[in-house]
């Protein structure tokens, strides 16, 4: 069964997607908190804390759910007033007509955002099977998370764009030139290729885990044998690239071009691992 991806939400900042794993680190690591948002879809979010489907450390305050759940309508509710343009230090006229079909408004909004949750929760196999593939993926997310960085996520996206910079974790290579590049083997993992030149790049054995590559240009490119888990590759361009032997479990692969790319043995992002002659699909 392939694992959800997460978006995660906080001052209006957008971010992801991740596999559970990650997130449960970034948890433990104190780089977000309960209080951010979380969606399967970008569409519909609750508070991290409320979703069920992460371990928050102690330190997060938990309030009753009574509580808590009018403390969330309210916020959603200052929100939606900030967003029309209201002031909160300015006083608002008050309508209770108004008031009461606005927090039955919100009340429906996160009954929503729970049936969704709730949905994902139902998609989850057996007791014995669930803690099993539970134990698998933090074996996996310590294997995939060992040697990074102290702060991975700052340095995917906080980074300033360096055109210059030799490969590495976290560079930032947006928009950048880099055709023809020699890149086998390169340690590519959290980087930063969106809307980069990469035509005919020689990307075999690459490490590009977890990399954002929204709208690269990779024509042609050698990704032969490439580790791929999580990359964003939204809107890229792959048309003729050997992807053969290449891990892309868990990648985002949205409007991507794939005219004539080879797939021979490459774990495509639902787990399956295409078949010889795969050309433009995983067969």
């Amino acid at each position: 069964m392939a694992q959800s991806l997460w978006y995660l939400r906080h001052e209006d900042k957008i971010v992801g997607p991740y596999p559970p794993p990650q997130v449960e680190e970034l948890l433990r690591a104190g780089e977000i908190s309960g209080d951010w948002e979380v969606s399967l879809d970008e569409q519909n979010w609750m508070p991290l804390a409320e979703s069920g489907q992460f371990a928050i450390p102690e330190a997060t305050g938990r309030e009753e759910p009574a509580a808590r759940q009018m403390a969330w309508i309210e916020e959603r509710q200052r929100a939606r007033e900030r967003w029309r343009g209201e002031s909160e230090d300015e006083p608002v006229p008050r309508d209770a007509e108004i008031d009461e079909s606005r927090r039955q408004a919100l009340g429906l909004d996160q009954q929503h955002t729970e049936r969704l949750v709730s949905a994902e929760r139902a998609r989850r196999p057996s007791w014995l099977i669930g803690p099993l593939a539970l134990l698998a993926l933090a074996v996996v997310g310590v294997a995939v998370w060992w040697g990074q960085s102290e702060q991975p996520i700052q340095a995917a996206l906080n980074q300033a764009v360096n055109c210059a910079a030799p490969a590495a974790e976290g560079v930032n290579w947006n928009a950048c030139d880099k055709r023809g590049a020699a890149l086998a083997g390169a340690r590519l993992r959290n980087a930063r290729l969106d809307r980069a030149r990469l035509e005919d790049a020689r990307l075999a054995g690459a490490v590009m885990e977890y990399a954002s590559a929204v709208g690269a240009n990779l024509r042609n490119a050698d990704l032969r044998g490439a580790k791929l888990t999580a990359v964003d590759l939204s809107g890229a361009d792959l048309s003729g690239a050997d992807l053969s032997g290449a891990n892309l479990r868990y990648a985002v692969i949205k409007d991507t071009l794939l005219a004539g790319t080879r797939m021979d043995h490459v774990v495509w992002s639902d787990g399956r691992t295409c078949a010889v002659g795969s050309v433009g699909e995983c067969l």
